[in-house]
């Protein structure tokens, strides 16, 4: 058994010797059976030898877009339309690529993909391509301009390896003091496998106690067929039968029901065939009460859809029998799928996700408000709950307090890229410990959506300068920093070969989509938000910190930082043709105000592993940790001159955290200064971590005005590879009431 299974581990090995044809002839094998990431590294290695073959680059990009890997795929879909512009050979090249791009959070570059899919597709006006395009096109305005979020009502957390794999977690929905959740693992090869064989993997129900949420176990075996695929279960509304979905070999699923008392599961019957519709799929049942009669929902790709998969609802009537299913409408149904139905009796609320509707990414999660025959417009659940990922199987607890989601976003286990496999978040709406505060609570609000960060070029604005202010806009400085893009590319990745050239490329395209790119999107938004306020008459202060690189001195560093903390003040007095200017000038009819507290610290927080040596551009000005130094960060907002005001005042000096490159299994960790500013004491009351791999202490004494606690985080890479940034949520009594840390880093097995 060993040697047979030393073959399996070096089967892959040994085929990296072989010629092209034998290659791709693997690959292809390893796509029809629905393992993609085994052909994607087959594809690779046939890549060594052509790497101009168009065809072969498109079958790779394939292989990784259907394994999820957003990054790559969406780097090799442009390689392909740089060489089939007009679309000629593969026409869906160009719709992926936008895809993809839509998945790694560039709406902008999306959507000039999604226009010029419409123009390829332009002969067929009413063809699902260009539908889609349309729609893909009013998507990334809506996340350009939708940046807002839930934080001030919701907390997202990654829920720890106690629950979450490096396989596939989702659809969880809470039962008494249970956590009942499906999973896709395989059941006979070790972890250490680096080709699937899908059919060893078989999707289980598992429980999991709040007493003991370290252990969790598959449940009853009369549910768990060892034959078939068991997901997606719920029970029903008085708790005595469970519904859920089981799948053949082949994908086709149909929703049973066993009952439920005592522990005791009766054998699952399937449904009839009046939901079950012969040659359809039918799955993703929830059952709920309204107005006192009970609905099944399922999704089920039947006739008489709007398109793929849909959701549907019928009346289980006496408990055996079932009214004729109705489709829930084209307000919630689309041409895309449509899909993980759940019900909120309570709030009169219909939550799915949809592939269709505006949204940030893939799935993203929705809401209606309405009942079966009448449902309203949906609404987006907006971020944190959603992302540019999927996200779906969206529950909540019978008190409304916690909610449950699944998403492949960053920060999810995994062994075959950072967005392969599915996990489960939770949704806390709990306020317990937060008081309410006698301040400002708009400018509170506010808050919440700090730091917002700008990163700027080495040197600009006004190069070579002792002047403290520049005649320019951050959005000049911007757009010649955006220009700046290719050569940071050549210079990074100057002398590096094959997979190190493409990943140095692929690390300088991540700075500035994640870090420049999402500083323009936030500063935008921060500045509607400003302006609201300032209109309600408030007199505002602007807490603006400044950092540099180590190359000049420390003089000169501090008045670049002022010169780039001016570039931002002129970007306000430009905005909108001088709406600011009143305020800023102090003339406003409404007697509002708006001043700045420059804080430039030059070289005093520069990274001392950068290097200060000018011949080594690569290291000093082109390298991502050096360019994550230039920046100024908007960090608060406050009543300006608050004489009458007591509260306490969080400042953190540096609110995000580089470690960078890491080896995994690594355990880091740094302290944050967190310093009292206000007039009154400072009481952390909770330190929340966006994943288990971060453990967390910070000061439990009240912190008196003038002094300074911490918080301090260790991050545990053993289940990270790949870039990370992981968030740290403060709630505290005190203005403003949340505060957010970052850490990133970059872990290498």
């Amino acid at each position: 058994m060993k040697l047979k299974l030393l073959i399996i581990l070096l089967f892959p090995l040994l085929c990296f010797g072989q010629s092209q044809k034998q290659l791709i002839k693997y690959a292809d094998k390893n796509a029809s059976l629905g393992d993609f990431y085994g052909a994607s590294i087959y594809y690779k290695q046939a890549l060594r030898s052509d790497s101009s073959n168009i065809h072969l680059l498109y079958k790779y990009a394939e292989s990784l877009r259907k394994y999820n890997n957003y990054d790559l795929a969406s780097y090799y879909y442009n390689k392909i339309v740089e060489k089939d512009k007009a679309g000629r050979i593969y026409k869906d090249a160009w719709f992926w690529f936008a895809a993809m791009q839509k998945f790694n959070g560039d709406y902008q570059a999306s959507m000039k993909s999604w226009k010029k899919v419409k123009s390829i597709y332009k002969k067929n006006k009413k063809g699902y391509e260009t539908l889609k395009a349309r729609q893909e096109m009013m998507s990334c305005g809506f996340a350009m301009r939708s940046k807002s979020d839930l934080t001030d009502a919701c907390v997202v957390t990654h829920l720890d390896t106690n629950i979450n794999t490096t396989n596939s977690e989702f659809s969880a929905f809470t039962y008494s003091n249970e956590l009942f959740f499906s999973s896709l693992r395989d059941t006979t090869m070790g972890a250490e496998l680096n080709i699937d064989h899908p059919n060893n993997y078989k999707i289980k129900i598992f429980s999991s106690t709040k007493k003991d949420s370290t252990v969790y176990e598959s449940i009853d075996s009369t549910i768990n067929s060892q034959q078939f695929h068991n997901a997606n279960g719920c029970f029903n509304s008085n708790e005595t039968k469970f519904y859920f979905t089981r799948c053949d070999t082949l994908n086709h699923c149909e929703i049973y029901v066993s009952k439920y008392g005592n522990g005791i599961w009766s054998k699952p019957k399937v449904l009839p065939a009046k939901v079950n519709e012969k040659g359809t799929n039918t799955t993703q049942p929830h059952v709920t009460m309204i107005e006192d009669k009970e609905y099944l929902f399922f999704s089920s790709n039947r006739v008489g859809g709007q398109g793929g998969l849909d959701i549907w609802h019928c009346e289980v009537l006496d408990g055996d029998t079932y009214s004729k299913p109705v489709n829930a409408g084209k307000t919630v149904n689309t041409l895309d799928p449509d899909i993980c139905p759940y019900y909120d009796p309570k709030e009169g609320v219909l939550y799915f996700s949809s592939t269709w509707h505006k949204g940030f990414g893939g799935f993203d999660i929705f809401k209606v408000k309405g009942k079966p025959g009448k449902f309203h417009e949906p609404e987006n659940m907006m971020q944190p709950i959603n992302s540019s990922w999927n996200d779906f199987y969206y529950t909540v607890n019978k008190e409304g307090t916690e909610g449950f989601f699944t998403s492949n976003r960053l920060g999810s286990f995994f062994k075959k890229g950072p967005t392969c496999c599915n996990d489960i978040w939770k949704v806390n709406f709990d306020k317990e410990g937060i008081e309410e505060l006698q301040i400002i609570e708009t400018l509170d609000d506010l808050n919440k959506y700090l730091p917002v960060t700008l990163y700027f070029h080495n040197d600009r604005p006004g190069p070579r300068s002792l002047d403290t202010i520049v005649p320019i806009s951050y959005m000049v400085a911007f757009d010649r920093y955006k220009e700046l893009q290719p050569k940071y590319r050549n210079e990074y990745s100057k002398g590096l070969k094959d997979n190190k050239e493409m990943e140095a490329r692929l690390d300088i395209d991540d700075f500035f989509k994640h870090y420049v790119d999402k500083g323009v999107s936030d500063l935008e938004l921060f500045t509607r938000l400003l302006l609201e306020e300032l209109g309600k008459g408030e007199k505002i202060e602007v807490v603006v910190k400044g950092f540099a690189s180590p190359l000049a001195k420390t003089e000169y560093n501090v008045n670049l930082t002022k010169r780039r903390i001016s570039s931002l003040v002129n970007y306000l007095r430009e905005y909108e043709n001088g709406t600011f200017i009143p305020y800023l000038d102090k003339n406003a009819e409404n007697e509002a105000e708006l001043t700045f507290q420059k804080i430039p610290f030059g070289e005093y927080t520069a990274n001392a592993s950068i290097s200060d040596d000018y011949y080594d551009q690569r290291n000093s000005i082109y390298n991502r940790s050096a360019a994550l130094e230039r920046k100024i960060e908007i960090q608060t907002v406050r009543q300006a001159n608050p004489k009458d005001s007591v509260y306490a005042e969080i400042n953190i000096n540096m609110s995000t955290h580089d470690f960078g490159k890491l080896k995994q299994g690594q355990i880091v960790e740094y302290t944050f200064d967190v310093k009292n500013t206000g007039n009154k004491g400072l009481s952390i009351k909770k330190v929340i971590a966006a994943c288990g791999c971060s453990t967390i202490s910070f000061t439990e004494e009240i912190i008196k005005p003038g002094e300074t606690g911490f918080v301090n985080v260790s991050l545990d890479t053993s289940d990270l590879s790949g870039k990370q940034v992981k968030s740290i949520t403060i709630i505290a009594d005190a203005f403003p009431t949340t505060k957010r840390l970052v850490l990133t880093a970059e872990v290498f097995e």
